[in-house]
Protein backbone atom coordinates (compact mmCIF):
# COMPACT_ATOMS: atom_id res chain seq x y z
CA UNK A 1 0.00 0.00 0.00
CA UNK A 2 2.98 2.23 0.74
CA UNK A 3 4.74 1.66 -2.14
CA UNK A 4 0.68 2.85 -4.35
CA UNK A 5 0.78 5.92 -2.19
CA UNK A 6 4.43 6.77 -2.45
CA UNK A 7 4.00 6.43 -6.58
CA UNK A 8 1.72 9.92 -6.57
CA UNK A 9 3.63 11.91 -5.14
CA UNK A 10 1.51 14.79 -5.19
CA UNK A 11 3.07 17.95 -5.14
CA UNK A 12 6.11 16.55 -7.84
CA UNK A 13 3.19 14.72 -10.08
CA UNK A 14 0.85 17.77 -9.98
CA UNK A 15 4.11 20.18 -11.05
CA UNK A 16 4.97 17.80 -13.93
CA UNK A 17 1.24 17.87 -14.78
CA UNK A 18 1.14 22.01 -14.82
CA UNK A 19 4.56 21.70 -16.58
CA UNK A 20 2.94 19.45 -19.40
CA UNK A 21 -0.33 21.81 -19.74
CA UNK A 22 2.19 24.53 -19.90
CA UNK A 23 4.29 23.08 -22.97
CA UNK A 24 1.21 21.82 -24.57
CA UNK A 25 -0.06 25.64 -24.33
CA UNK A 26 2.98 26.89 -25.86
CA UNK A 27 2.54 24.29 -29.18
CA UNK A 28 -1.10 25.20 -29.13
CA UNK A 29 -0.45 28.54 -29.13
CA UNK A 30 1.69 28.36 -32.08
CA UNK A 31 -1.23 26.83 -33.73
CA UNK A 32 -3.52 29.56 -33.15
CA UNK A 33 -1.02 32.33 -33.97
CA UNK A 34 -0.41 30.57 -37.40
CA UNK A 35 -4.35 29.93 -37.82
CA UNK A 36 -4.97 33.28 -37.48
CA UNK A 37 -2.38 34.35 -39.70
CA UNK A 38 -3.16 32.26 -42.16
CA UNK A 39 -6.90 33.75 -42.41
CA UNK A 40 -5.38 37.30 -41.71
CA UNK A 41 -3.90 36.66 -45.36
CA UNK A 42 -6.68 35.11 -47.05
CA UNK A 43 -9.35 37.48 -46.05
CA UNK A 44 -7.26 40.33 -44.40
CA UNK A 45 -10.08 43.42 -45.20
CA UNK A 46 -12.84 40.80 -44.17
CA UNK A 47 -10.90 38.87 -40.92
CA UNK A 48 -8.98 41.60 -39.47
CA UNK A 49 -12.09 44.17 -39.42
CA UNK A 50 -12.81 45.20 -36.07
CA UNK A 51 -16.22 44.17 -36.39
CA UNK A 52 -15.14 40.45 -37.22
CA UNK A 53 -12.69 40.17 -33.98
CA UNK A 54 -15.76 41.14 -32.01
CA UNK A 55 -17.51 38.55 -33.39
CA UNK A 56 -15.42 35.93 -32.95
CA UNK A 57 -14.65 37.32 -29.12
CA UNK A 58 -18.35 36.95 -28.68
CA UNK A 59 -18.70 33.11 -30.42
CA UNK A 60 -15.66 32.47 -28.05
CA UNK A 61 -17.88 33.02 -25.06
CA UNK A 62 -19.75 29.76 -25.47
CA UNK A 63 -17.19 27.56 -26.05
CA UNK A 64 -15.28 29.26 -23.26
CA UNK A 65 -17.17 28.96 -20.31
CA UNK A 66 -18.66 25.11 -21.10
CA UNK A 67 -15.30 24.34 -21.59
CA UNK A 68 -14.38 25.53 -17.96
CA UNK A 69 -16.38 23.22 -16.40
CA UNK A 70 -15.28 20.62 -18.68
CA UNK A 71 -11.67 21.08 -17.85
CA UNK A 72 -12.35 20.38 -14.45
CA UNK A 73 -14.51 16.78 -15.54
CA UNK A 74 -11.62 15.82 -17.85
CA UNK A 75 -8.38 16.69 -15.63
CA UNK A 76 -10.25 14.63 -13.23
CA UNK A 77 -10.69 11.74 -15.26
CA UNK A 78 -14.00 12.09 -16.63
CA UNK A 79 -16.73 13.61 -19.02
CA UNK A 80 -19.75 15.73 -19.12
CA UNK A 81 -22.10 15.31 -21.78
CA UNK A 82 -24.86 16.80 -20.71
CA UNK A 83 -23.33 20.34 -20.73
CA UNK A 84 -25.57 21.78 -23.75
CA UNK A 85 -28.77 20.41 -22.16
CA UNK A 86 -27.87 21.90 -18.63
CA UNK A 87 -27.26 25.24 -20.40
CA UNK A 88 -30.61 24.93 -22.17
CA UNK A 89 -32.46 24.29 -19.31
CA UNK A 90 -30.72 27.19 -17.24
CA UNK A 91 -31.83 29.89 -19.50
CA UNK A 92 -35.55 28.31 -19.63
CA UNK A 93 -35.86 28.81 -16.01
CA UNK A 94 -33.98 32.23 -15.60
CA UNK A 95 -36.51 33.27 -18.42
CA UNK A 96 -39.58 31.93 -17.19
CA UNK A 97 -38.87 33.43 -13.76
CA UNK A 98 -38.63 36.62 -14.69
CA UNK A 99 -41.64 36.48 -16.94
CA UNK A 100 -43.46 35.74 -13.84
CA UNK A 101 -42.39 38.80 -12.35
CA UNK A 102 -39.31 37.21 -10.04
CA UNK A 103 -36.55 39.77 -9.42
CA UNK A 104 -33.62 39.81 -11.57
CA UNK A 105 -31.28 38.76 -8.89
CA UNK A 106 -32.84 36.01 -7.39
CA UNK A 107 -34.12 34.74 -11.18
CA UNK A 108 -30.47 34.39 -12.24
CA UNK A 109 -29.16 33.06 -8.58
CA UNK A 110 -32.05 30.43 -8.66
CA UNK A 111 -30.42 29.45 -12.36
CA UNK A 112 -27.19 29.16 -11.00
CA UNK A 113 -28.18 26.76 -8.18
CA UNK A 114 -30.31 24.82 -10.54
CA UNK A 115 -26.83 24.59 -12.52
CA UNK A 116 -25.09 23.16 -9.77
CA UNK A 117 -27.60 20.98 -8.72
CA UNK A 118 -27.18 19.20 -12.14
CA UNK A 119 -23.94 18.98 -11.39
CA UNK A 120 -24.74 17.25 -8.15
CA UNK A 121 -26.93 14.76 -9.69
CA UNK A 122 -24.63 14.02 -12.61
CA UNK A 123 -21.82 13.34 -9.91
CA UNK A 124 -24.25 11.52 -7.18
CA UNK A 125 -24.96 9.08 -10.40
CA UNK A 126 -20.78 8.47 -11.42
CA UNK A 127 -19.52 8.17 -7.65
CA UNK A 128 -22.75 6.74 -5.52
CA UNK A 129 -24.48 4.83 -8.31
CA UNK A 130 -21.32 3.88 -10.21
CA UNK A 131 -22.16 4.36 -13.47
CA UNK A 132 -19.03 5.29 -15.56
CA UNK A 133 -19.28 8.81 -16.72
CA UNK A 134 -20.05 8.49 -20.32
CA UNK A 135 -23.33 6.89 -19.92
CA UNK A 136 -24.29 8.63 -17.05
CA UNK A 137 -23.89 12.42 -18.74
CA UNK A 138 -25.18 10.89 -21.62
CA UNK A 139 -28.60 9.84 -19.84
CA UNK A 140 -28.95 13.01 -18.08
CA UNK A 141 -28.50 15.01 -21.12
CA UNK A 142 -31.68 13.64 -22.22
CA UNK A 143 -33.38 14.22 -18.67
CA UNK A 144 -32.44 17.60 -18.49
CA UNK A 145 -33.41 18.30 -22.32
CA UNK A 146 -36.50 16.55 -21.77
CA UNK A 147 -37.07 18.82 -18.87
CA UNK A 148 -36.11 22.41 -20.87
CA UNK A 149 -39.22 21.46 -23.78
CA UNK A 150 -41.38 20.08 -20.50
CA UNK A 151 -41.36 23.43 -19.14
CA UNK A 152 -42.37 25.09 -21.97
CA UNK A 153 -44.01 22.49 -23.95
CA UNK A 154 -40.99 22.33 -27.06
CA UNK A 155 -41.34 26.20 -27.94
CA UNK A 156 -39.17 29.25 -27.26
CA UNK A 157 -39.86 31.70 -24.68
CA UNK A 158 -38.80 35.52 -25.62
CA UNK A 159 -37.50 37.90 -23.09
CA UNK A 160 -39.79 40.56 -24.80
CA UNK A 161 -42.53 39.41 -22.91
CA UNK A 162 -40.99 39.90 -19.34
CA UNK A 163 -43.60 42.76 -18.04
CA UNK A 164 -40.97 44.83 -16.81
CA UNK A 165 -38.98 47.16 -19.46
CA UNK A 166 -36.13 47.83 -17.11
CA UNK A 167 -35.74 44.00 -16.57
CA UNK A 168 -35.32 43.60 -20.01
CA UNK A 169 -32.97 45.68 -20.80
CA UNK A 170 -30.95 44.84 -17.84
CA UNK A 171 -31.16 41.18 -18.59
CA UNK A 172 -29.82 41.67 -22.01
CA UNK A 173 -26.67 43.68 -21.13
CA UNK A 174 -25.45 40.30 -19.39
CA UNK A 175 -25.17 38.92 -22.88
CA UNK A 176 -25.76 41.54 -25.62
CA UNK A 177 -24.68 44.85 -24.32
CA UNK A 178 -20.92 46.04 -24.96
CA UNK A 179 -18.81 48.72 -23.46
CA UNK A 180 -18.08 52.07 -25.30
CA UNK A 181 -15.04 50.14 -27.35
CA UNK A 182 -17.36 47.88 -28.38
CA UNK A 183 -15.70 44.56 -26.70
CA UNK A 184 -19.16 42.86 -25.41
CA UNK A 185 -19.66 42.41 -21.36
CA UNK A 186 -20.05 38.64 -21.94
CA UNK A 187 -16.44 38.44 -22.89
CA UNK A 188 -14.97 40.48 -19.68
CA UNK A 189 -17.23 38.00 -17.39
CA UNK A 190 -15.76 34.80 -19.28
CA UNK A 191 -12.29 36.32 -18.43
CA UNK A 192 -13.06 36.86 -15.24
CA UNK A 193 -14.69 33.34 -14.84
CA UNK A 194 -12.24 31.78 -16.45
CA UNK A 195 -9.27 33.72 -14.05
CA UNK A 196 -11.22 32.32 -10.67
CA UNK A 197 -11.61 28.97 -12.35
CA UNK A 198 -8.00 29.13 -12.86
CA UNK A 199 -6.40 30.03 -9.08
CA UNK A 200 -8.92 27.39 -8.34
CA UNK A 201 -7.51 24.48 -10.25
CA UNK A 202 -3.86 25.20 -10.28
CA UNK A 203 -3.15 26.87 -7.00
CA UNK A 204 -5.58 25.62 -4.73
CA UNK A 205 -5.94 22.37 -2.87
CA UNK A 206 -9.06 20.92 -4.46
CA UNK A 207 -7.34 21.85 -7.73
CA UNK A 208 -3.93 19.66 -6.61
CA UNK A 209 -6.73 16.54 -5.92
CA UNK A 210 -8.60 16.92 -9.35
CA UNK A 211 -5.55 16.79 -10.53
CA UNK A 212 -4.01 13.50 -8.54
CA UNK A 213 -7.36 11.98 -9.37
CA UNK A 214 -7.38 12.18 -12.51
CA UNK A 215 -3.47 11.20 -12.37
CA UNK A 216 -4.34 8.07 -10.45
CA UNK A 217 -7.45 7.41 -8.76
CA UNK A 218 -6.60 4.84 -6.37
CA UNK A 219 -3.44 5.76 -5.68
CA UNK A 220 -5.40 9.37 -4.46
CA UNK A 221 -7.37 7.72 -2.71
CA UNK A 222 -4.63 5.19 -0.67
CA UNK A 223 -3.62 8.77 -0.14
CA UNK A 224 -6.02 10.10 1.85
CA UNK A 225 -8.10 12.45 -0.69
CA UNK A 226 -11.97 12.05 -0.60
CA UNK A 227 -11.92 11.35 -4.81
CA UNK A 228 -16.07 10.92 -4.06
CA UNK A 229 -16.18 14.99 -3.05
CA UNK A 230 -13.85 15.76 -5.25
CA UNK A 231 -15.14 14.41 -8.33
CA UNK A 232 -18.42 15.84 -7.24
CA UNK A 233 -17.17 19.35 -7.22
CA UNK A 234 -15.77 19.18 -10.59
CA UNK A 235 -19.36 18.07 -12.02
CA UNK A 236 -20.77 20.90 -9.97
CA UNK A 237 -17.90 23.59 -11.68
CA UNK A 238 -19.30 21.79 -15.20
CA UNK A 239 -22.68 22.19 -14.20
CA UNK A 240 -22.48 25.56 -13.23
CA UNK A 241 -20.62 26.62 -15.68
CA UNK A 242 -23.01 25.67 -18.31
CA UNK A 243 -25.74 28.01 -16.37
CA UNK A 244 -23.77 30.68 -17.04
CA UNK A 245 -23.39 29.94 -20.50
CA UNK A 246 -27.20 29.01 -20.69
CA UNK A 247 -27.93 32.35 -18.91
CA UNK A 248 -25.34 34.42 -21.10
CA UNK A 249 -26.74 32.96 -24.52
CA UNK A 250 -30.39 33.35 -23.59
CA UNK A 251 -29.47 37.22 -23.16
CA UNK A 252 -27.97 38.01 -25.94
CA UNK A 253 -30.50 35.98 -28.51
CA UNK A 254 -33.41 37.24 -25.77
CA UNK A 255 -35.20 34.01 -26.19
CA UNK A 256 -34.75 30.49 -24.25
CA UNK A 257 -34.64 27.68 -26.51
CA UNK A 258 -35.52 24.37 -25.45
CA UNK A 259 -33.31 22.93 -27.65
CA UNK A 260 -30.23 25.64 -27.55
CA UNK A 261 -27.03 24.07 -26.69
CA UNK A 262 -27.34 21.13 -28.95
CA UNK A 263 -23.42 19.88 -29.44
CA UNK A 264 -22.18 22.31 -27.18
CA UNK A 265 -20.07 19.91 -25.00
CA UNK A 266 -18.43 18.45 -27.85
CA UNK A 267 -17.75 21.49 -29.22
CA UNK A 268 -16.25 22.37 -25.96
CA UNK A 269 -14.24 19.02 -25.66
CA UNK A 270 -12.97 19.36 -29.21
CA UNK A 271 -11.48 23.20 -27.72
CA UNK A 272 -10.48 21.61 -24.61
CA UNK A 273 -8.33 19.31 -26.32
CA UNK A 274 -7.33 21.10 -29.22
CA UNK A 275 -5.76 23.32 -26.46
CA UNK A 276 -4.08 20.90 -24.84
CA UNK A 277 -6.44 18.93 -22.28
CA UNK A 278 -5.80 15.42 -21.77
CA UNK A 279 -8.76 13.58 -22.45
CA UNK A 280 -6.90 10.71 -19.87
CA UNK A 281 -7.39 12.65 -17.56
CA UNK A 282 -4.56 14.39 -15.31
CA UNK A 283 -3.10 17.20 -17.08
CA UNK A 284 -4.80 20.03 -18.47
CA UNK A 285 -5.31 24.21 -17.42
CA UNK A 286 -7.90 26.60 -17.92
CA UNK A 287 -5.16 28.41 -20.22
CA UNK A 288 -5.45 25.02 -22.65
CA UNK A 289 -9.04 25.29 -22.80
CA UNK A 290 -8.98 29.30 -23.98
CA UNK A 291 -6.22 28.54 -26.30
CA UNK A 292 -8.52 25.65 -28.11
CA UNK A 293 -11.64 27.90 -27.74
CA UNK A 294 -10.01 30.87 -29.81
CA UNK A 295 -8.60 28.26 -32.15
CA UNK A 296 -11.78 26.76 -33.12
CA UNK A 297 -13.72 30.52 -32.98
CA UNK A 298 -10.86 31.49 -35.25
CA UNK A 299 -11.03 28.48 -37.45
CA UNK A 300 -14.79 28.72 -37.48
CA UNK A 301 -15.01 32.30 -38.35
CA UNK A 302 -12.31 31.71 -41.02
CA UNK A 303 -13.74 29.12 -42.94
CA UNK A 304 -17.17 31.05 -43.02
CA UNK A 305 -15.64 33.80 -44.00
CA UNK A 306 -14.34 31.76 -47.18
CA UNK A 307 -17.68 30.55 -47.76
CA UNK A 308 -17.30 26.54 -46.29
CA UNK A 309 -20.23 25.23 -45.59
CA UNK A 310 -21.09 24.36 -41.80
CA UNK A 311 -21.92 20.83 -43.24
CA UNK A 312 -18.31 20.61 -44.08
CA UNK A 313 -17.00 22.48 -40.66
CA UNK A 314 -18.31 19.80 -38.52
CA UNK A 315 -15.88 17.81 -41.08
CA UNK A 316 -13.05 19.75 -40.04
CA UNK A 317 -13.75 19.92 -36.74
CA UNK A 318 -14.67 16.18 -36.73
CA UNK A 319 -10.98 15.35 -38.61
CA UNK A 320 -9.25 17.57 -35.93
CA UNK A 321 -10.40 16.37 -32.62
CA UNK A 322 -9.45 12.99 -33.83
CA UNK A 323 -6.12 13.89 -35.15
CA UNK A 324 -5.55 16.12 -31.76
CA UNK A 325 -6.68 12.33 -29.90
CA UNK A 326 -4.52 10.44 -31.74
CA UNK A 327 -1.22 12.88 -31.31
CA UNK A 328 -1.90 12.27 -27.57
CA UNK A 329 -2.52 8.97 -27.76
CA UNK A 330 1.10 8.29 -29.26
CA UNK A 331 2.71 10.74 -27.02
CA UNK A 332 1.35 8.62 -23.91
CA UNK A 333 2.80 5.30 -25.66
CA UNK A 334 6.13 6.65 -25.64
CA UNK A 335 5.85 7.45 -22.22
CA UNK A 336 5.61 4.03 -21.21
Amino acid sequence: MTDTVNKLKPKEDISHKLGTSAKKAMLSGAALVLLFTVFALLKPKLFLARSNLINIAQQVVTYSIIGFGLTFCLVCGGTDLSAGSSMALSGIIVTTLLIRGVPLVFSILTALIFGILMGIFNGFSIEVLGVVPFVATLGTQWIFRGLANVLVDGKPIYTNTIPSESVQKAFYVLGGGRMSSGLPYSVIITLVYGLILFVVLSKTRIGRQIYACGSNLEAAKLSGINAVGTRMFAYCVSGFSAAICGILVTSRISSAQPMAGQGYELEAIAASVLGGVSINGGEGSIGNTIIGALMMGIMRNGLNLMGVSSFWQQVVVGIILVGAVAMEARRNMKNK
